[in-house]
């Protein structure tokens, strides 16, 4: 996340994260289809504050491209400043 997001205030990054963008409620509408776990990494002073990982089977592809695509358009999604999309297939 950008430095703009982390001024905002808690309260501030709460209404944008549940209340405006609806992150966790988009998330929910995937399951179980799409599972997720998300690492926050911020405090450990590393190139990136949370590390998100999906797990979902070959036939729910299309569904994890809808659901990261959703996300991204988010406004919350503003904040974001460089993601990497690493893929692994077994």
């Amino acid at each position: 996340k950008s430095h703009a997001w982390w001024a905002l205030a808690q309260d501030e990054r709460r209404e944008l994260f549940e209340e405006t963008s609806h992150h966790i409620a988009i998330g929910m509408q995937y399951l179980p289809a799409v599972a997720r776990r998300l690492y926050h990494g911020r405090d450990l002073d590393e190139p990136f504050d949370f590390l998100t990982w999906f797990e979902y089977v070959p036939r729910d592809a299309p569904a994890f491209e809808e659901l990261v695509s959703r996300l991204r358009a988010t406004p919350e999604w503003d904040y974001v400043e460089r993601e990497v999309d690493i893929r692994l297939a077994c």
